[in-house]
């Protein structure tokens, strides 16, 4: 969540879904210096009214009303599309959000039931806590306990939390 807070108060456009209310209200809490910018929609009607936010977090949970915002919103290319948890959700959603280049998922990819899907994108930049089993295209030393990788296009990190 903290990356997509960040790039929000740099004026990122951003379009949110997360399965947890809680991920939400912590977004809400570190970002109330664009919170006339930013607004939480439970219907389409709220949608329709509040498409051109900077900010639509989609409330928690209802990813049919995310797929109905991602065909509805104009400036979806522009938008970074954040999905907290995405193997929660069905495939549809993640085949839908896979076609975007503006993507961030937060995914626990080896239960993740469209893990194949996933594990085929390339991506700019990937971020990961812990060893998956699910074979990606990417080479990278095996992790230790706390420690986690950060792979950009020609930068690779470890890092070795001080917990």
């Amino acid at each position: 969540m903290v990356l997509i807070e960040n790039l929000a108060l740099q004026w990122s456009k951003a379009l949110i879904l997360t399965w947890y209310p809680q991920a939400k209200e912590h977004f809400l809490q570190e970002t109330k210096k664009i919170a006339d910018k930013t607004i939480v929609v439970s219907n389409m009607n709220e949608l329709k009214k509040n498409k051109n936010m900077q900010v639509i977090i989609i409330s928690s949970g209802d990813e049919k009303l995310c797929l109905e915002a991602i065909k509805m919103i104009e400036d979806i290319n522009e938008r970074i599309i954040f999905i907290k948890n995405i193997d929660i959700f069905h495939k549809q959603l993640l085949n839908t959000c896979l076609k975007y280049n503006k993507l961030i998922l937060s995914v626990e990819l080896d239960t993740c039931a469209a893990k194949g899907n996933l594990s085929k994108k390339r991506y700019t930049s990937i971020i990961l806590f812990s060893q998956p089993k699910t074979k990606l295209p990417y080479k990278f030393i095996p992790l230790e306990q706390y420690t986690w990788y950060i792979r950009s296009e020609n930068i690779k990190w470890y890092v070795k939390s001080g917990w």
